[in-house]
């Protein structure tokens, strides 16, 4: 009889949880679908490029995409365009210039909010994630969309999955930052319009190189891992926690330490066998990179600007040999670990056994990125658009 009710109460629990997680995704489904417009454009190109408008979800603190957004239009300023950013959601202009400064202190161009949307004449609109896509259709100039990353991948196999794949097959003129995204695009999708690529650079200047000690590692016996933990399951986030707690433990059987420090999501977010940091504005992170010992990040999608970051200071990178680091980066650049934790036991105890490893990565990884510059992608992009004329 106990049985029975335990097995009772067990299916009720089950069938609350499906219940709430199919009222949670009809919510976030009919929330899209009120502005959701899949009908393919006529794209027409203009007769000159002078002002720019950039379409956001909403301007927010400490995010890496509008940050890379911002310093597009940064660059575009600089070359002489007239650049905005618009939000499709409620929120002040005080509030969005606050937000874009915390990403980017010297960022270029006009904030709008939402009730100038449909009122601004621009030569080019450009969507800057799939759910800016209809918003930005129904805008007046030359549609373009900005890839950051392949975003179906955000979301398991379903309605948001084939809504936001849809939004490539819809007539914008795609620029992908970086070929990943380009290269997912055209596997993956039918009808297609233009997609050109740009580099994916960073800032050298905010993330310069710190002198590092490689040959002390072999000594210490206390090491300060930084990772790069967000919630959402590209990056991998419980994975990334089950295999660092079972490495940490091996560590302990050596007399050695791991000191585990997350960052880049909420405080909130309970995280184990390590230290949330939080959200960290730039000069935190910077402060972070300088006194870790490995840095560590999930690039299963699109590459971030953080394992950019990381490298530029001198930080040895852990990274997943399945995800799109061994994309952008040539081979020697990082550690590739498996899902197997005792694979990344042993790659961490190969190079402190050999610091010389780190050092030979480090170089690797430094000559590729030389060349690279928020500068030279803006250059780019402007290219793209001279093209049009």
């Amino acid at each position: 009889m106990i049985n029975k009710l335990k097995s009772t109460l067990k299916i009720k629990a089950k069938g609350a949880y499906h219940g709430l997680q199919a009222m949670v995704e009809k919510r976030q489904v009919n929330a899209r679908l009120d502005n959701y417009d899949p009908a393919p454009i006529r794209n027409v190109k203009p007769d000159k490029i002078k002002k720019i408008t950039f379409v956001i979800e909403r301007m927010a603190k400490y995010n890496g995409g509008q940050t890379s957004i911002l310093r597009l239009g940064t660059e575009l300023s600089k070359l002489g365009y007239e650049v905005g950013y618009v939000v499709y959601k409620n929120q002040t202009k005080s509030d969005m210039e606050e937000c874009a400064s915390s990403n980017l202190s010297n960022y270029q161009g006009e904030m709008y909010p939402n009730k100038y949307l449909y009122k601004l004449h621009s030569d080019i609109v450009i969507a800057s994630s799939w759910d800016t896509v209809s918003f930005a259709k129904r805008m007046k100039g030359y549609k373009m969309y900005f890839l950051q990353d392949y975003e179906p991948y955000f979301y398991s196999f379903g309605e948001l999955f084939l809504m936001a794949k849809k939004t490539y097959e819809q007539g914008l003129h795609m620029v992908s930052l970086g070929n990943w995204n380009k290269e997912m695009v055209e596997k993956n999708c039918n009808t297609i319009s233009r997609i050109d690529t740009i580099e994916f650079p960073y800032e050298k200047k905010e993330y310069p190189l710190c002198n590092r000690d490689y040959q002390g590692y072999s000594k210490k016996k206390e090491f300060v891992l930084a990772v790069y933990l967000k919630y959402y399951g590209k990056r991998l986030p419980n994975i990334t926690q089950y295999l660092l707690k079972q490495v940490k433990e091996e560590f302990i059987k050596d007399g050695i330490t791991l000191q585990i420090k997350y960052f880049g999501e909420d405080k909130s977010f309970h995280t184990e066998a390590g230290e949330n940091l939080g959200m960290l504005s730039k000069k935190q992170l910077f402060s972070l990179y300088k006194k870790a010992d490995f840095g560590m990040v999930a690039s299963m999608s699109n590459i971030s600007l953080v394992p950019y970051e990381m490298l530029a200071t001198g930080l040895p990178l852990i990274e997943f040999e399945d995800g799109t680091f061994p994309y952008f980066f040539p081979d020697n650049s990082g550690i590739l670990t498996s899902l197997n934790y005792m694979d990344l036991y042993h790659k961490i105890k190969e190079v402190l056994a050999n610091p010389s490893k780190l050092e030979d990565m480090h170089k690797t990884a430094e000559s590729y990125m030389e060349s690279l510059s928020w500068e030279k992608t803006g250059l780019q992009f402007h290219g793209i658009l001279q093209s049009l004329l």
